[in-house]
């Protein structure tokens, strides 16, 4: 089984990094890995704008084996900061045969602990949760194997860290396959103590996937096709408020 996961990346010219800024990929296979003796395909090829993920063959283990791939600049991932406005929208399909107790594909986010945006195979939800991003669930049912989901994740940063009013994420999906159109959560708060994602720790965003107890005979893949992320507007406003532009750590 071959999968190809297409991605290309905008950074934020008054933020993190400009569009140029963003030259490579950093391959994060193997997380976690509880099969280290599973057959893995991994590789990428930034001016391609591809990376493959497949793996099959579980000799046996116990949990996940979990695969990433995080925007990066000169071949080191890219950080992004509290006052960093972006959106993240990639179409996604999880292809499986055999057995799997559950997938949880989508955008990854590591952000002080893992965390995602995206689907579980198990019982079809669609939910973010995980790091510091927001916790929220669209709920069960929404997603079948083999269905082309529409992932979307706006980032809109607050007044500043400890500033009390928060930075805020949007999640969306459009699962194409069965024509939800785009269904939002609204902007929803961080509830973080810096009420955002944390600029003193390094913090990374990019697509990948979890494979949760996968049997021998599984044989595992995600596919993800028009994969972006590229500023908000009014983001240099946004950096404006409570001083953040003077607050930002230099790279």
């Amino acid at each position: 089984m071959k999968i190809a996961l297409c991605v290309s990346a905008l950074m934020l010219a008054g933020g993190v990094a400009t569009a140029q800024d963003a030259d490579s990929f950093v391959d994060a296979p193997r997380l976690f890995n509880d099969f280290p003796g599973s057959s893995l395909t991994f590789a990428s090829d930034y001016g391609a704008g591809t990376v493959e993920i497949s793996e099959t063959n579980y000799p046996g283990g116990s949990f996940a084996n979990r695969h990433a791939a995080w925007f990066a600049n000169g071949g080191n991932k890219i950080d992004i900061d509290y006052g960093d406005a972006f959106t993240i929208s990639t179409t996604m399909q999880v292809l499986q045969t055999g057995t799997v107790g559950n997938i949880e594909a989508g955008i990854q986010a590591d952000l002080f602990g893992f965390g995602f945006f995206g689907v579980l195979t198990a019982n079809g939800e669609i939910a973010a949760f995980g790091s510091t991003n927001p916790f929220h669930s669209f709920g069960t049912g929404l997603y079948n194997l083999g269905d082309d989901v529409m992932l979307e994740m706006i980032h809109t940063p607050g007044a500043g860290e400890f500033s009390g009013t928060p930075s805020t994420l949007e999640y969306r999906y459009n699962n194409l396959t069965q024509g939800s159109g785009w269904v939002s959560s609204g902007q929803i708060a961080f509830t973080n103590l810096e009420g955002g994602i944390i600029s003193s720790f390094s913090q990374y965003y990019g697509v990948g996937a979890q494979f949760n107890n996968p049997g021998a005979d599984a044989e595992i893949g995600i596919r993800f096709t028009n994969t972006t992320m590229v500023p908000t507007p009014g983001t240099a406003a946004l950096l404006g408020l409570g001083g953040l532009v003077a607050a930002r750590r230099r790279r």
